[in-house]
């Protein structure tokens, strides 16, 4: 039986090695193509069903000051107009009269909350003892703080211990405000 030489198979294994990276590779620079399209696959992800916004229909769009502009405007939400700002002072207002009731029992408490709340903001209010919240007298209208838009804005509430603030967020300008987050004054 006759030999066979290890240069033989360490060329074999050579050859097979270049196919294999070469392979690997070309596999990889498949999805390396170009694409100019500004359009985001959908493929492999959720896609929304919510058509898309542009800078006319979104609001103004900001650039950097600091020169690190990608290029890409990215579009900033209008401001809140006055009757959407009006609506949110009035759901603030209504809510922190509910929260203001530290007489009442848990259960009369919370679905004194439910109507103006988030539903995360209901699950974490749920099981508040309302003889620990120390406000129970509103003391003047509500006013928005500087900085609301039309999804997000912060609502100021003067109280018997000092100015609360109310976050209220909505997911469409055609929807009701509802509160995240009441912030109680820091003392």
């Amino acid at each position: 039986m006759a030999r066979s030489s290890g240069s033989g198979r360490g060329r074999t294994v050579k050859a097979a090695a270049t196919i294999l990276a070469v392979s690997v590779t070309i596999a990889g620079l498949t999805g390396c193509t170009s694409n100019n399209d500004a359009t985001p696959s959908t493929s492999g992800t959720a896609a929304s069903s919510a058509a898309p916004t542009t800078a006319a229909s979104v609001g103004p769009t900001s650039t950097p000051t600091d020169g690190l502009s990608d290029g890409t405007d990215i579009p900033t939400a209008r401001s809140a107009d006055a009757m959407s700002a009006a609506a949110a002072v009035t759901v603030a207002e209504k809510l922190m009269t509910a929260f203001a009731r530290p007489n009442v029992d848990a259960t009369t408490w919370i679905n004194g909350l439910y109507p103006y709340l988030t539903q995360q903001a209901g699950s974490a209010y749920a099981g508040t003892d309302p003889a620990k919240v120390p406000v129970n007298k509103i003391t003047g209208p509500g006013a928005v703080v500087e900085g609301a838009t039309q999804y997000a804005l912060l609502v100021k509430i003067p109280t018997n211990i000092g100015d609360y603030v109310v976050s209220l967020t909505r997911k469409a300008p055609t929807d009701p405000w509802l509160a995240e987050r009441v912030i109680p004054p820091t003392r």
